[in-house]
């Protein structure tokens, strides 16, 4: 080999040599600089080093090949100065995997990414931060609910209503006068917040009093309270207590004849239940305490009338069973046992209505969530008197409510009630009382709601006495503390007794005050 060519192959092999080094020494100095993202960018750029790729479609088999083999690739280079044909026939060289993945690493495509996404890049397109944070708004379902307050341990409720009306027989008496009238209502509702246990609280107060002043006033009074102790493996034990005060109605079978004036009444009583409902088979026994005190009667002229043989003690015990057939349906049946036992051995004629009372009952309850409860019981009550002058009182009760809400803000209420009740009257053992009431309300807009009533009693003796009554009110919220109502009632008392029968329409209105 000449030295001429000895030469030129040295020139040649020194070239390649400090340019490989240059260029991998280039290229990891920018893999460190750009990060581990880069080295395949690295090695992908010097691995087709001076070949020119610019404008190429990557798509294409022609650009393919160009950025594998150069621009130039369907030739090699034999001498700087000549270029022959290459050997190698010109071909599409496929990308392998590998290679196509550094192919798009070596030119990537910035990605937009989701505020809400938990994986997040430093490079991509990220909300920020908002320049002032807070809480989104609270949605109220009734936004002129009552807002309570506290006491102690226990959040409460108050409305205070004061209207003014007049009535077409205020005293609601066969000879009754129309007139008007102030009535003043007023609630009370507690209810503990402990973590175990609960405590309830409620006192509702009512005044109605005519203008008039030789009308009679309607005063009534009647508290509540419910203590639930949270027992052991779903037990709970519940006790409850009650006190109510009004006056007779002149309506009323156990008033004395030729009274001018409803006498006072109280009744107060409690009970003590044992529960367990978290089983499909289920009980609850309850025994319980319900005593009646009835003031003495005017009948005019400085003539009084003692009624303390009215006076008597109710206590009994109730035990029921039912079995959760689904969580919708609860098939239950009912057995009580009650003595009745009055203050004074004989009534006012000489009798003995001291009794026993047996009651059987069977039902159902229904709970289909929000949109309906029920609870509908049949049963056969009977009650067995110690003086044998008297029958024995038996007859079907009915008993039960329906809660259903057909759409939203509207709310319909049935309910079924059965009473026994004594009698002063010598030939006859008490009367069974039956009562059905329809109820619905209808929330027209937030601040406008509408109400209606329906009831009927059936009051079965020798005497039939039968009372109907219906109602409408509405309610219009000015703010979330003070409301304007009104409201207009009808009542028809119908008996078999000659002269008692009556009619009375009236209409008020007023204002509520909540808190």
């Amino acid at each position: 080999m000449t030295e001429a060519k000895k030469s030129k192959l040295v020139r040649h092999l020194t070239t390649l040599f400090v340019g490989s080094s240059m260029l991998a020494g280039g290229s990891y100095a920018y893999a460190q600089s750009a990060g581990p993202g880069s080295v395949f960018d690295g090695e992908l750029r010097g691995s087709i080093a001076d070949r020119s790729t610019n404008n190429l479609d990557l798509n294409t088999a022609a650009g393919q090949r160009t950025q594998l083999l150069g621009p130039e690739a369907g030739f090699s280079a034999v001498d700087e100065n000549t270029a022959v044909p290459s050997a190698r026939p010109a071909r599409v060289i496929p990308l392998s995997p590998r290679i196509q993945q550094r192919a798009e690493r070596a030119s990537p495509v910035g990605a937009v990414f989701s505020p809400q996404s938990p994986d997040q890049s430093p490079r991509g397109n990220v909300a920020a931060e908002p320049v002032q944070s807070g809480e989104a708004a609270v949605f109220e379902p009734d936004p002129f609910a009552a807002t309570g307050f506290r006491l102690g341990t226990f959040e409460g409720d108050f409305s205070f209503e004061q209207s003014i009306g007049y009535s077409s027989n205020v005293s609601q008496n066969v000879d009754g006068d129309g007139g008007a009238f102030s009535q003043t209502d007023a609630n009370l509702s507690l209810i503990s917040d402990w973590s175990r246990h609960q405590l309830s609280i409620g006192l509702i107060g009512s005044y109605r009093r005519p203008f008039d002043s030789d009308e009679v006033d309607e005063p009534l009074f009647n508290a509540n309270t419910e203590m639930r102790y949270d027992l052991v493996d779903g037990y709970t034990l519940t006790t409850r207590s009650f006190y109510t005060f009004q006056t007779q109605e002149f309506t009323s079978a156990t008033l004395a004849p030729g009274a001018v004036d409803t006498p006072a009444t109280q009744n107060y009583g409690g009970s003590v239940e044992l529960q367990r409902t978290d089983r499909k088979l289920q009980f609850t026994l309850r025994g319980e305490i319900d005593r009646d005190e009835f003031d003495d009667a005017d009948l005019g002229g400085g003539v009084v009338f003692e009624q303390d043989d009215l006076n008597n003690l109710e206590y009994g015990a109730t035990l029921r069973v039912g079995y959760e057939v689904s969580p919708a349906i609860t098939p239950f049946a009912e057995g009580r046992y009650a003595i009745r036992d009055f203050e004074l051995p004989r009534d006012r004629n000489g009798i003995r209505r001291d009794s026993e009372i047996f009651e059987l009952r069977g039902g159902v309850e229904i709970d289909l969530g929000e949109k309906a409860q029920s609870e509908l019981a049949l049963g056969y009550i009977t009650e067995d008197f110690e003086d044998p002058s008297l029958e024995n009182l038996d007859g079907f009760t009915l008993n039960g409510t329906l809660n259903w809400s057909p759409e939203r803000d509207t709310v319909i209420a049935l309910t079924f009630g059965t009473t026994t009740n004594a009698s002063i009257n010598p030939d006859e053992n008490g009367s069974i009382i039956y009562d059905v009431g329809l109820s619905a309300e209808r929330q027209i807009t937030e601040r406008w709601s509408l109400t209606g009533n329906l009831n009927y009693q059936l009051e079965t003796n020798d005497d039939r006495n039968t009372t109907f009554e219906a109602g409408i009110g509405s309610q219009y919220w000015v703010n979330r503390y003070l409301a304007l109502i009104a409201n207009g009632e009808y009542v028809s008392f119908s008996s078999d007794a000659t002269n008692s029968d009556f009619d009375e329409f009236s209409v008020r209105a007023g204002i509520r005050l909540q808190r």
